[in-house]
């Protein structure tokens, strides 16, 4: 619906109803699901990347104040800055790594609308298109705005004194 705002055109609950009635008509109960199946294959490597990450830079600094100051494992986690920086790192890597296939998905559940008319065939056209038409950059574009949403958002919930001994 972002998509498909224009001067003079439909806004707010009426554009909603005509939105999901030209959605049903066109789409029936699939179109409500679109971008779901490369919403979850870029939900799960994020994770992966994100947590175990996380969870290797934290161990690394248990073990390194473990060796330095000579603590117990418990008195060596690590502090919330420590925590926050590590959330960011890890956040930015998932995020970077994983961001093609958010990319693409967002072209595909945008396409054919005013602002979007381009078309595709499904993901392998999407992907094939991008990189012919900008290069292999292309599956970046957007890429900066995007980390400074998620540094800060997954550095605050690393951060958070409850979450010390696991991330969520």
């Amino acid at each position: 619906m972002q998509c498909e705002t224009v001067k003079g055109g439909l806004r707010g609950n009426a554009l909603i109803v005509d939105t999901a009635k030209k959605l049903w008509q066109k789409q029936g109960v699939r179109g409500l699901y679109r971008g779901l199946p490369m919403g979850l294959v870029g939900m799960f490597p994020y994770a992966a990347i994100d947590l175990g990450t996380f969870e290797y830079l934290k161990q690394y600094l248990i073990r390194r104040n473990v060796r330095l100051h000579g603590l117990s494992d418990e008195d060596a986690q690590p502090g919330s800055f420590a925590t926050a920086i590590i959330g960011a790192c890890s956040g930015a890597l998932g995020a970077s790594l994983v961001y093609p296939l958010n990319l693409l998905r967002t072209r595909l559940q945008t396409q054919g609308t005013v602002v979007h008319p381009r078309t595709y065939d499904g993901m392998v056209d999407v992907f094939t298109q991008t990189v012919k038409g900008e290069g292999v950059k292309g599956l970046f574009k957007g890429l900066t705005p995007n980390l400074f949403k998620v540094v800060p958002s997954v550095s605050i919930v690393g951060s958070a004194p409850a979450l010390h001994s696991s991330r969520y």
